[in-house]
């Protein structure tokens, strides 16, 4: 989610930098007091005994993702089995694609084939989401996400990557390029959470009276979910998807809700660096007509990451990879192209 506030000028020292990650978490609280104060709270019963839902889903992912000729493999990453694709050119550079909040691996699935023959493509279910495990009692707040990433990097990758992020995944794309810039070649933030703008989208004036527009629990609340995370299309793709994804987003409201409470309730720690800390070549990449993160977040990264590149994308919403997957991999395309050899040689 965006943070709004006026802008705060960077500075290098370490203390503007923990002063504006803290000021960052202090809105996270007080936007997480009001909202879990009036929200629906997850069930921890329901939570305990959750498992994945039935055949239908996961035929449906089988079939997307044989349809691009992707492997499928897991590992094991803090206790997690964690589930990505792999698959593309064996030569090419590695690119690892993060996924967003409500979503899974497969939200990339459109844009793949334009980057399949350039590079060797890594795309996973973060822990908690899709296909890799959520237990009842573990923590899922950012910063341990960012660092199971890590772990399942130093397994997976061949090397440094360009790593994308969308929405949640570009919030922990940002830190996980931060920590650990050794695993990262570029960093695109793509309608990324973590930074605050300077207003309020949609979705977060609902957050404020309670509402979570990115949690389901009927039909029509899951057609209206999926009409404000796309822009181009809108008036057709929403009706498409919703009776497909309709049984999976109610199977997986409390679940969704509890990993929602704990990115709100456990803000990421003001000791360890933040999004300011990435010195990766870095390219933010945002649709224009966002309802669930406000473009003014776009100027928030800019001054967190001056040396970052900016690509506005008008006519588009909150997934630029559904909305205009072509377009997308065309932009990320240049951009990795355009990065001195050198700079990437001296990543790996």
């Amino acid at each position: 989610m965006t943070l709004p506030a006026a802008p705060i000028a960077v500075a290098d020292s370490t203390e503007t930098r923990i002063s504006m990650q803290s000021a960052n978490n202090a809105f996270l609280m007080e936007i997480g007091s009001r909202y879990l104060a009036q929200a629906e709270m997850p069930d921890e019963l329901e939570l305990s005994r959750w498992r994945p839902a039935g055949l239908a889903w996961p035929l449906l992912r089988e079939v997307q993702r044989r349809a691009t000729g992707m492997r499928k493999r897991s590992a094991v990453v803090d206790g997690h089995r964690m589930v990505w694709m792999e698959g593309g050119n064996a030569r090419g550079a590695p690119v690892l694609l993060l996924h967003g909040f409500t979503s899974s691996k497969e939200n990339w699935l459109l844009m793949l084939p334009f980057l399949l023959r350039r590079y060797r493509v890594f795309v996973p279910d973060l822990p908690g989401w899709g296909e890799s495990e959520f237990h009842h009692g573990a923590g899922y707040s950012l910063d341990r996400q960012v660092a199971r990433l890590a772990q399942w990097a130093r397994q997976a990758l061949p090397g440094p990557a360009h790593v994308a992020g969308s929405s949640m995944g570009g919030a922990i794309a940002g830190l996980f390029s931060a920590r650990h810039p050794e695993l990262v070649a570029t960093l695109t933030l793509m309608n990324a959470a973590g930074m605050r703008g300077a207003s309020l989208s949609p979705f977060e004036h609902g957050l404020l009276s309670g509402r979570n527009g990115l949690i389901a629990g009927r039909f029509g609340e899951v057609l209206q979910l999926l009409e404000s995370t796309v822009e181009r299309n809108r008036s057709t793709l929403p009706l498409a998807l919703a009776p497909l994804m309709y049984g999976e987003f109610i199977h997986r409201r409390h679940v969704n809700l509890h990993l929602f409470a704990e990115m709100l309730l456990t803000p990421p720690a003001a000791e360890l660096p933040g999004v300011e800390q990435v010195s990766t070549p870095t390219l933010v990449m945002w649709g224009e007509q966002d309802r669930i993160l406000d473009a003014s977040c776009v100027e928030a990264f800019q001054q967190a990451i001056p040396h970052a590149r900016i690509k506005r994308l008008q006519g588009v919403g909150h997934l630029p990879m559904i909305e205009v997957p072509l377009l997308t991999a065309r932009n990320l395309r240049r951009f990795w192209e355009q990065q001195p050899a050198a700079s990437l040689a001296r990543a790996a």
